[in-house]
Formats: C-alpha cells, sequence, structure tokens
C-alpha cells in the first residue's frame, strides 16, 4: 500500500469517529435530553427556581439564541441568579462547545471527501478500512470507560484541568449549575455517550462485513 493510501486511511480512522463522538456529545446540549434528566437527582429536590426556564436559558445560551446568562427565577424576575464564576465558566464551556463542533464539522466535511475518493477509486481499501474503523474507538472507549468506572471524579477534575485554563469550574454545591447537573448526571451522560459511539462504530463495521463486502 502506497503513503496516499495509507494517510487516507489514517485521516478516516481519525474524522470519522470523532465526528461522531461530538455529535453524539452534543446531545448534552439539548432541551430534550436535560428535561429527560429532571427529578432523577437529589440536587433536583433542592431547585427553588423554574427548572424549565433554567434549562432552556442556558441550552438557549449554548446555541447562540441567547447572548447572556443574566436570567432570573422566573421568566418575570429580573434579578441573575447565577454567580459570575458560574457565568465566566460557561462563557468558557461555550468558547470550548463552538470550537468542537467547528472541527466536528470539518472532520465530517474531509472524512467524507476521503470515503468518497476511496468509493470511487478503490472500493476494497475502502471495505478494509470501514471494517478495520473499530479497532482504535474501542480502546479510547474502553479506557474512558474504566476511568469513569475507577474514579469518575478524578476523570472529571482531569477534563476540566486539560480544558480549561482557570478554576471557574470549582463552583459551590448550591450553585445552580451544580444542582442543575450534578456529578451524577455527568457520569450517566459520559456512560451514554460511550455507548451510543461505540454502537454506530461497531454498526459501521457490521454493515461493512455483512453488506460492502459482498458488493465488492
Amino acid at each position: 500500500m502506497n503513503i496516499k493510501k495509507t494517510l487516507i486511511q489514517i485521516g478516516i480512522y481519525i474524522t470519522i469517529p470523532f465526528f461522531l463522538l461530538i455529535f453524539f456529545a452534543s446531545l448534552l446540549t439539548t432541551t430534550p435530553y436535560l428535561q429527560l434528566s429532571k427529578g432523577l437527582y437529589s440536587t433536583h429536590e433542592e431547585i427553588e427556581y423554574d427548572h424549565d426556564y433554567a434549562i432552556e436559558r442556558i441550552i438557549g445560551y449554548l446555541n447562540y439564541r441567547y447572548d447572556d446568562l443574566e436570567f432570573g427565577a422566573t421568566e418575570d424576575d429580573p434579578t441573575t441568579i447565577m454567580r459570575d464564576i458560574e457565568i465566566r465558566h460557561m462563557v468558557d464551556v461555550k468558547n470550548l462547545y463552538t470550537m468542537l463542533r467547528l472541527a466536528a464539522a470539518g472532520s465530517f466535511v474531509l472524512g467524507g471527501i476521503l470515503l468518497v475518493y476511496l468509493y470511487r477509486k478503490d472500493k476494497e481499501l475502502l471495505a478494509n478500512t470501514l471494517k478495520n474503523i473499530h479497532k482504535g474507538p474501542i480502546v479510547f472507549a474502553g479506557f474512558l470507560g474504566a476511568a469513569f468506572l475507577i474514579d469518575f471524579n478524578t476523570a472529571f477534575r482531569v477534563f476540566h484541568e486539560l480544558f480549561f485554563t482557570n478554576d471557574d469550574w470549582l463552583l459551590y454545591a448550591d450553585d445552580v449549575l451544580i444542582l442543575l447537573l450534578p456529578t451524577a448526571f455527568w457520569m450517566v451522560s459520559a456512560f451514554i455517550i460511550l455507548i451510543l459511539f461505540l454502537l454506530t462504530i461497531l454498526g459501521i463495521n457490521l454493515f461493512t462485513k455483512k453488506v460492502l463486502l459482498r458488493k465488492i
């Protein structure tokens, strides 16, 4: 196999799994997903503001529907229930989220171009690439899953230390973000993302073996 084809394979092995991972992680920024978790965690019993309104404002901010997070306990409340440190952290989260979404979009485009190229030029190499695309993600997901099971709090801390340059993510137990989205929420969400990610990757592998390889 020449260097060009090897680089194409590597490109597909990186871009497609990365896109899928960010795609499933983006579920966390949808209102229906957060509504499903309403009342599932003990901290939700301590919430004294309008739960649904807070979710709508926070998710709306992350998805560019609102320019700020200065909202009250209800829609008619003129005060701001989030502390400055929470708002600063959410600004950092939105910036990171935007960067990841752009990177995922770029990965989708590049990965798609590479797949189409192989489909037109070398269907056998395409099938071989997709047949083996699950190997890296399985190792990646296995490592993260083990880390989450062994000590999720440490994994959570390391994530924030890697992706954020300040300590604004260290919040009080009664802050809006902590009551709405406690550690248990993030742990459950992390496993849901990994499971959906792996199922999709394995689905690509199965499709390749059962359908694509038979057409070559």
